[in-house]
């Protein structure tokens, strides 16, 4: 505490600063929080309170049971659909970060710029033909059609972001195993891949984060309200014809975004590490 205090005194400033920032961007969460605990007549209410004369968890009870428990199928669908993607995305970018790090591939610049072209490509400007393409293979309205274009526009970024992982390992660490006799598969999996643990979590949770959020893409692909995800199956529950109930909104968004503040608890560390690795050489 004493070492906290006296860095605060030297640096007041910035700490001063990032203590500023940090309310600022708490409030909209806050505030949501703050509505989820609220009777109807205390949202409703003039001037609106921060902090209601008497707190419920009536909005939390009600989103669970809302249409026979809807909630709780977005909210696996949405589980189910991240956590496939996410492994197919490390899968995919992995090998492909590690081949264009690692191996002599001919014209693999080449290649790698044509993936990285990719991003810029406005995602809003690809509905109609997505649409298309997804109704001539006949997995419109299904997770498969979400998950490919979830895998397919989060990939050139991973790629990308796990290449400078590995390019940020030895090289000499490869060439002493391959001299060793183990095959090229094996030092990836075995010595390179433990390795690269921070770019891999950095990717997991760009993946995650990607896929848990959206909303267009899902709202466009899939229309059949046992396959929706979280964040259009609650639009539903919470806005209607003759309004929003903003209770449930409210809750229902505090529970959705729980599972990202946990992965990100538990892999922060490696994510901080995965952004700066490959600046350093």
């Amino acid at each position: 505490m004493k070492k906290f205090l006296a860095d605060f005194k030297n640096n007041y400033k910035i700490y001063s600063i990032n203590i500023i920032v940090s309310v600022f961007f708490l409030l909209p969460i806050l505030w949501i929080l703050s509505t989820s605990l609220k009777s109807e007549a205390d949202i409703t209410e003039n001037p609106t309170k921060w902090i209601p004369e008497s707190l419920t968890l009536e909005n939390f009870k009600a989103i669970f049971n809302i249409r026979d428990g809807d909630f709780g199928t977005y909210f696996l669908n949405t589980v189910v659909i991240t956590l496939i993607t996410v492994l197919i995305v490390i899968i995919i970018s992995s090998l492909a970060g590690y081949g264009f790090s690692k191996l002599d591939i001919p014209l693999k610049n080449l290649f790698l710029l044509l993936i990285l072209s990719t991003m810029m490509i406005p995602f809003h400007g690809l509905l109609i033909p997505l649409f298309n393409i997804m109704k001539s293979f006949n997995i419109l309205n299904t997770h498969a059609a979400l998950i490919l274009i979830y895998v397919t526009f989060q990939l050139p970024f991973c790629v990308y972001m796990l290449k400078n992982t590995f390019d940020a390992i030895p090289e000499s660490i490869r060439e002493s195993a391959m001299i060793d006799g183990s095959s090229e598969i094996r030092v990836f999996l075995k010595i390179i891949l433990p390795l690269a643990w921070p770019g891999i979590a950095t990717v997991a949770i760009f993946s995650a984060y990607t896929t848990w959020n959206d909303f267009i893409i899902a709202l466009v692909f899939v229309n059949s309200n046992n396959l929706l995800t979280l964040n259009v199956g609650l639009t539903n529950l919470a806005v209607g014809q003759y309004g929003t109930k903003w209770g449930l909104l409210a809750s229902g968004s505090i529970i959705s975004f729980i599972p990202i503040i946990i992965l990100f608890m538990f892999l922060q560390r490696y994510f901080i590490a995965g952004l700066t690795s490959g600046s350093v050489k």
